[in-house]
């Protein structure tokens, strides 16, 4: 029997090339056994570049492969719940990049399918491994600056141009708001335990889009009182992009990135900000790194995995009801 777990690549894409294969190939524990795409030329040349055996146009292809035991899914949206279904019922563990789906009901089927099967399916949100977030997350779970009431967070970049689909509502199910604000969404559950959203209130603009929204403004009501806003933007015009999380509790603030603590010391504040060695693009990579890592880790039963497809249902919950609130230009209470 070979050793370590069989992967199948589906979608050979810029994420695939750049990001899945080139730490995939180099994990010790993993065997990329095959790479698909709906365009066979492009999935042969990716195989012959980063020396996969197989290269084939379709899952059903690729799940008959005695070696695979899980699946990474880096299509676009529109596909991910039909693979992630055709991979669960061949009984392959899942691993589905952001979001898990375009609709709630399509996650919820996810999760039906994987319960019933008794597979993993872990949902790509790679910040939850940046060293930043982790800082964080520890230095406000050791209560470090009181009780935290009031969350600021983002992601303002521009629409990738190698991914125009993103627009097409019909493949993406949505704009900005599931493409970024869905990870902000998670950072913010992932790093702070305010127990459930009550309700929402969101607004949403079409600058430089057309069927989709490119800016995305809302505020999430928790059931403890506590309050968190969310900015998620293809195109407002920065200098740079931009990725953040301020927050606010009773004894002082943290915030990346990058990741530095403001606490109240007597009548003075002070400022804690570990050296940063490490570049915003290493900080990327290594993210990933360690997601894929901790995906392999949970799929051999060494520990247990985080992002799940109930996670993912929770969360996209939460999205549709932000789309409802911008449509309807009210509060939605999440039931």
């Amino acid at each position: 029997m070979p050793s370590g777990i069989g992967v199948a690549l589906i979608g050979a894409g810029n994420i695939a090339q750049s990001i899945h294969l080139p730490i995939l190939t180099k994990m010790a524990d993993v065997r990329v056994e095959a790479i698909v795409d709906r365009q066979i030329a492009k999935a042969r040349m990716v195989a012959e570049k980063f020396k996969v055996p197989v290269a084939v146009r379709s899952t059903e292809e690729a799940l008959k492969l005695p070696g695979v035991d899980a699946v990474i899914i880096a299509t676009s949206t529109d596909a991910h719940a039909a693979i992630a279904l055709e991979a669960i019922k061949a009984g392959k563990h899942v691993f589905i990049e952001r979001p898990a789906a375009r609709t709630l009901a399509e996650t919820q089927a996810i999760k039906a399918a994987a319960d019933e099967a008794g597979v993993h399916v872990m949902i790509g949100m790679n910040h939850r491994f940046r060293p930043d977030i982790a800082h964080m997350k520890n230095a406000i779970d050791r209560g470090e600056i009181g009780q935290v009431f009031y969350v600021k967070a983002g992601w303002v970049k521009q629409r990738s141009t190698d991914a125009r689909w993103m627009a097409n509502a019909d493949k993406s199910g949505g704009g900005v708001l599931i493409d970024l604000g869905v990870s902000v969404l998670d950072m913010i559950l992932h790093i702070f335990d305010f127990g459930r959203v009550h309700s929402v209130v969101a607004n949403t603009y079409n600058q430089e889009t057309r069927s989709v929204e490119d800016i995305a403004v809302a505020m999430l009501t928790f059931e403890n009182g506590s309050v968190a806003t969310i900015e998620a933007s293809w195109s407002l015009i920065r200098a740079e992009d931009l990725f953040y999380c301020n927050v606010f509790g009773k004894r002082g603030s943290a915030y990346i990135n990058p990741f530095k603590l403001v606490k109240k010391v007597d009548n003075s504040v002070q400022t804690i900000q570990p050296e940063q060695t490490k570049s915003q693009v290493a900080i990327y990579k290594k993210s990933y790194e360690a997601e894929l890592k901790h995906f392999v880790s949970g799929v051999r039963g060494i520990i247990p995995i985080i992002s799940t497809i109930d996670d993912a249902v929770e969360r996209m919950k939460i999205i549709e009801a932000m789309y409802a609130s911008a449509e309807m230009k009210r509060e939605i209470v999440i039931p």
